[in-house]
């Protein structure tokens, strides 16, 4: 893990949210690219983003994940930092196949193509969609394995989302609500999780709920709109889940199969920031290492 002095080569961080953050892995050239363009919403001036910038980091949280795709790292430190208990591995696990499940189930009532061996319809185009994004990252980082358990998994998805489909439709039940359904129970198996992460409640700490809404020197309205503002994280983050599924579907798989003994020395790397971040009681939401809300600067590195 290496201090911010001991990293010229990558974006500092910025100073005003965190005093001590760390970086434990440089940005991504897809970080770099948001820092770039979109700089108001990912580094704003001083630590502060405007009120527009606000709302939509309170929605999205941490949109350095949510904003890019290819981000190894990134993505595999959240999704540990984020799923801690049981009941989120769990339900992501399920639930986002789910989801990807209902998803194919509804694209493929839609022709994308007509071809001299038949129609590509658009659940089928999905799932080829998902093969070619998942091998890309698998075979950056090496893991062929991972993307050879994704083929099967992607395939049985496409071949289930027929009768799903059929079933649903003479059910009256219309396809989509099982992706809602699937990316409600995905942001509620986050409940039982220790804290509520920065941006969502206190924008620089992760706090746990009865923290966030008893805290010191509030008054009762105030607390009442702590506790209103709950059920909107949920479905702020049911809208989230709905986004994440197809990009994190294949990283719970690559989660069991790393229980399993493959990729022993990546393995203990990841879980190793992911711990040594949680020890710190901070972990950053923007890039690998701490400082919970901590924004990165676009000095550095980045051009």
């Amino acid at each position: 893990m290496a201090n911010l002095n001991d990293a010229p080569s990558t974006p500092p961080l910025n100073p005003v949210t965190s005093p001590k953050p760390e970086l434990y892995a440089p940005p991504s050239r897809e970080a770099r690219f948001l820092l770039r363009h979109l700089p108001r919403l990912v580094s704003p001036p001083e630590g502060k983003p405007g009120r527009l910038a606000g709302l939509v980091l309170m929605a999205l949280v941490a949109p350095m994940t949510q904003l890019t795709f290819v981000s190894f790292n990134l993505q595999s430190f959240l999704f540990l930092v984020f799923h801690r208990k049981w009941p989120a591995l769990v339900g992501h696990g399920v639930f986002m196949t789910t989801e990807n499940l209902f998803i194919v189930a509804l694209l493929r009532q839609f022709v994308v193509l007509q071809t001299p061996l038949g129609a590509l319809d658009g659940g089928l185009a999905y799932g080829l969609l998902l093969l070619v994004w998942y091998g890309v990252v698998a075979w950056q980082e090496r893991l062929l394995l991972w993307w050879a358990v994704m083929v099967p998994v992607v395939g049985a998805l496409y071949l289930l989302s027929g009768p799903v489909q059929a079933q649903m439709t003479a059910l009256g039940v219309p396809v989509w609500s099982g992706i809602v359904a699937s990316a409600f129970l995905i942001a509620a198996s986050h409940a039982p999780e220790s804290a509520l992460p920065p941006r969502a409640s206190d924008p620089q700490r992760w706090m746990s709920i009865h923290a966030y809404i008893m805290a010191p020197g509030l008054g009762l309205l105030q607390r009442l709109g702590r506790a209103a503002r709950i059920p909107l994280l949920l479905a702020l983050g049911t809208v989230d889940e709905c986004w994440a599924a197809p990009r994190l579907m294949s990283y719970n798989y690559l989660m069991i199969l790393m229980r399993l003994g493959y990729a022993p020395t990546l393995a203990r790397k990841l879980h190793g920031w992911s711990d040594a971040a949680w020890k710190n009681g901070n972990p950053a939401l923007d890039y690998v290492g701490t400082g919970g809300g901590t924004f990165l600067t676009q000095s550095g590195g980045v051009a």
